[in-house]
């Protein structure tokens, strides 16, 4: 066991937090704009984040999860909403580096690396996500001679109003209930994407929603085997999971600095600075050790994934406890700055209302415990 960072990953994670601090940290207009800010994505893209994930074969910058893991935590200390749509191709190209063939990763994954594209994971329906694996799914995929028609709506999809790609999940039909998965390029007709949702936090990434209105797929669009789609999506989840368990530990360390820093600044009714008295000295403690924490089970989570037996569980587990001490954390900052905590001018709420977010995408808590239960109350495990 090895928690050493070697020399290569320490000077990427220097260059994503240089990144960080040069191009995020001074945007204050992201979260009041509430519009996608294209030009801080093409900074992005020029400085090798958003193709980071992708393998160097096909030109991206073949960054191992554990990579992405300290490249997401930096994102996550500048801001929520850019560290989503930046680092989205770890789920949304997940189908394709996990059950394409080389040809269809040649096709479909080369022109992301060539110039600025998003592409986004179309899971969601209207009616729920989690339901997806438990009732037919509505979108469906009707068979024709050559490919497939697809039919549906895809609702709350990352990146869906700017993706120039989609890896869209539909149950063929006529059928059985599983779900397959489907490679969907944005200018395919019949495809129409909505202008965004207006959102409480992370106002900097695309959030929106997907039709499909008798859009053929050919033979060759369909990813893996018909039926496959649920394993598909649950692997390429795990890894994202995972990066979403190191957004949460970089935001909480963007809300422990703004309390530091709150705390050497203000003067308490003794005289002395806040930061000296003990109640607020031990409230910071506490923070910073749950953060240490926080970090170590996102490097865990993400070496059991790419290596272990138990990256359901892991990852499961790292983005329930990831998402619930972000939205604490960020929330107690704000109750810490007293009322320049709570004033929409200061950064605290801010990082609050994009916390929240964190408990709820890529499957809420409840979810989240259902996969953990799925493996920790089987009887094998007792005296394990």
């Amino acid at each position: 066991m090895d928690f050493s960072v070697s020399s290569e990953q320490l000077a990427w994670r220097t260059h994503v937090r240089e990144f960080v601090r040069a191009q995020v940290l001074p945007r204050t207009d992201l979260d009041r704009c509430n519009c996608f800010p294209w030009d801080l994505y093409r900074a992005a893209f020029d400085a090798k984040l958003i193709t980071a994930p992708l393998p160097s074969a096909l030109g991206g910058g073949g960054k191992s999860l554990f990579e992405m893991l300290l490249a997401a935590e930096e994102l996550g200390y500048g801001d929520l909403g850019v560290a989503t749509s930046t680092l989205l191709l770890t789920l949304a190209a997940g189908p394709l580096l996990l059950f394409g063939s080389p040809a269809q990763r040649e096709r479909w994954i080369r022109p992301l690396t060539e110039q600025l594209r998003f592409a986004s994971f179309a899971w969601t329906e209207p009616a729920g996500s989690s339901m997806l694996h438990g009732r037919p799914a509505a979108t469906t995929a009707r068979p024709v001679p050559g490919g497939y028609v697809l039919n549906g709506v895809k609702s709350t999809i990352s990146n869906a109003s700017v993706a120039s790609l989609f890896t869209v999940f539909a149950r063929i039909e006529p059928g059985p209930v599983g779900l397959s998965c489907f490679v969907v390029p944005s200018d395919a007709p019949g495809v129409v994407t909505r202008a965004p949702y207006e959102k409480m936090g992370q106002r900097a990434g695309d959030t929106g929603e997907l039709e499909l209105r008798e859009v053929f797929v050919a033979e060759d669009q369909l990813l893996g085997r018909p039926g496959q789609g649920q394993q598909i999506a649950v692997r390429s989840l795990c890894r994202s999971r995972v990066g979403i368990c190191a957004m949460a530990v970089g935001v909480c360390r963007r809300a422990r600095d703004l309390v530091i820093e709150y705390g050497h600044a203000r003067t308490a009714g003794d005289g002395r600075a806040l930061i000296e008295q003990q109640d607020y000295r031990l409230r910071i403690a506490q923070m910073e050790a749950e953060i240490e924490t926080l970090r170590s089970l996102a490097w865990r989570a993400g070496w059991e994934v790419e290596h272990g037996d138990e990256g359901i569980k892991l990852a499961s587990s790292a983005k329930l406890m990831g998402g619930s001490l972000a939205a604490r954390i960020t929330g107690e900052a704000v109750e810490m700055l007293g009322a320049s905590g709570y004033l929409a001018t200061g950064t605290a709420e801010k990082l609050m209302r994009d916390a929240k977010v964190l408990q709820i995408y890529e499957g809420a808590e409840a979810i989240q415990r259902m996969l953990i239960a799925d493996t920790a109350t089987r009887r094998s495990r007792v005296g394990g």
